[in-house]
């Protein structure tokens, strides 16, 4: 069921990668971010609701993992992203994807270390072999578009510096450990209180509050999404439900897996996304042997974990 989940959460991530592909050129991410988070709210609520229509018992609200939840949503929605974010436009996004790769590997290290989930040395072979190849599929040519694990686009040029900032590296790796950190609390709180889909409801609106309070004009932002393309504005709001929709897949999975195990193949978005933009858009992003490679490892390691 957990790696069933996890597979869910990838296919999701990865069909939202060639969403926001196609999106952005129509409308730009400062203003489509904000779209695709306000949809994950409304989205999240949605299912909520079907959900309340087919519950067979009283819902009650657990105030602790309410606030694991609440937390997670931050660490994860909010601030890996927003320092992902930053490290894309500060160092390009083939470095600061390098640096998100450390996600998996940090998740692994605090789940063993606060949930005692210890992988055996088959699953952590297959781990590295999905590390591996996500960096070398992270390796793309200057201004290539970049698929990264949260599943949305990194574009945009990349700088030629011989050595990086540490500032920048630090962030990025602050970054890493931040959705690190969020899915573990999550999968906490989701196996002390099995509520994936409400979890991911109060975590996208905490996120979505916090984003509009310290980085939004709210005045100027009704005028922005009125003036902006109407096709662009629906593709965006279709990102917000393919991502809430990954993200509770992801959640309710670490009921069942171990969080290292979820967040691995939840991050394997090449493996599906390398072959569907070959079919779709040309080779565009210039897929090279090193990207075939990495893809072929990272399919590999999936499968090991999927299997064993």
């Amino acid at each position: 069921m957990g790696e069933a989940l996890a597979l869910l959460a990838l296919a999701l991530f990865s069909s939202n990668v060639l969403l926001v592909k196609v999106a952005s050129p129509r409308l730009g991410q400062d203003v489509g971010f904000l779209i695709g988070l306000a949809a994950n709210v409304v989205f999240a609520g949605l299912l909520l609701l079907g959900q309340s229509m087919l519950r067979t018992s009283a819902f009650h609200i657990e105030w602790g993992p309410f606030a694991m939840f609440v937390v997670g949503g931050l660490f994860t929605a909010y601030l890996g992203r927003r320092l992902f974010f930053r490290t894309v436009q500060s160092i390009g996004p083939s470095r600061a994807s390098a640096l998100q790769i450390t996600n998996p590997v940090f998740a692994a290290v605090i789940s063993w270390l606060f949930l005692g989930e210890a992988l055996g040395p088959a699953a952590i072979g297959f781990v590295v072999l999905v590390i591996v190849g996500l960096y070398l599929t992270s390796q793309v040519p200057a201004k290539a578009p970049v698929p990264v694990a949260s599943g949305e686009l990194a574009t945009g040029p990349e700088p030629r510096h011989a050595r990086l900032p540490r500032r920048e590296i630090v962030l990025g790796l602050v970054g890493a450990v931040s959705y690190a950190v969020g899915n573990v609390i999550r999968s906490t709180a989701v196996r002390d209180w099995d509520e994936a889909i409400f979890g991911g409801f109060i975590g996208a609106g905490a996120a979505t509050l916090v984003y509009l309070a310290l980085h939004t004009d709210i005045r100027t932002l009704a005028g922005r999404v009125q003036r902006a393309d109407r096709l662009g504005v629906a593709m965006w709001g279709m990102s917000g439900v393919l991502t809430i929709s990954a993200q509770i897949s992801l959640i309710a999975s670490t009921r069942f897996i171990p969080v290292a195990v979820g967040v691995v193949v939840a991050a394997a978005i090449p493996v599906l996304v390398i072959p569907a933009g070959l079919l779709l858009f040309r080779n565009s992003e210039a897929v090279t042997a090193r990207t075939v490679a990495g893809a072929l490892l990272i399919l590999g390691g999936v499968a090991g974990l999927v299997l064993t």
